[in-house]
């Protein structure tokens, strides 16, 4: 079997990041150097789909592996079947879970326009109802989740493994782990200002061991 590494295009280049690999690197460090690191252990994380692609030469490096898990759209029995399921993984310090997760898709085109006139503009509207779900992540509690999306249907196209990932956490603080989520950064593809316009929501958080 040929053992060729295939490396895709990168398709977004111009587009979700700059064509210039000196001023890409300047703005990677630039981020990273803003990021406040923390003392505690970080069991799992949720991020934004990123706007890069990843080429097959990345496989050449070998100081960690990426299990990829699919999670499409199970029940909420199923929820906790496989958050049970993933907590004694979750609680292996050699393991790190990565939630990739965005946040409201607001607009005509995501067929989803929720608007909360009370809040002002639509933006702010948008912020609030994506920051009531951050606030419940932060509770830990798949439960209350799951009725946020019930009744606002929040597009988190992430909203069922961000459910999984609850469930685990809730079936290892049943065996006495601490453990707390707090979100550290919120921000908007665009600010959306009338019916036309459209928007991503974007938010990071970590779950750390106390």
């Amino acid at each position: 079997m040929s053992k060729q590494v295939v490396c895709q295009e990168a398709s977004h280049t111009g587009n979700w990041y700059t064509t210039s690999v000196p001023q890409l690197n300047e703005q990677l460090e630039g981020w990273l150097s803003q990021v406040q690191s923390t003392k505690r252990p970080t069991r799992a994380i949720i991020a934004p789909h990123a706007g890069y692609t990843c080429c097959g030469s990345c496989a050449a490096h070998d100081e960690f592996n990426i299990i990829p898990v699919l999670v499409e759209a199970p029940s909420e029995s199923k929820e906790q079947e496989f958050g049970k399921l993933f907590s004694k993984y979750l609680v292996d310090l050699s393991n790190l879970f990565v939630v990739c997760s965005d946040f409201c898709h607001w607009g005509q085109r995501f067929c989803y326009s929720y608007y909360d006139e009370t809040q002002g503009e639509i933006y702010r509207s948008i912020e609030h109802l994506d920051k009531m779900g951050m606030s419940i992540i932060e509770q830990l509690d798949p439960l209350s989740f799951r009725n946020y999306l019930k009744k606002y249907h929040n597009t988190i196209c992430g909203r069922h493994p961000i459910g999984v990932l609850l469930n685990s956490i809730t079936e290892l603080q049943k065996n006495g782990m601490n453990m707390s989520f707090s979100f550290f950064n919120y921000a908007q593809s665009s600010q959306c200002r009338n019916w036309q316009d459209s928007s991503v929501g974007y938010a990071t958080g970590a779950l750390t061991v106390h």
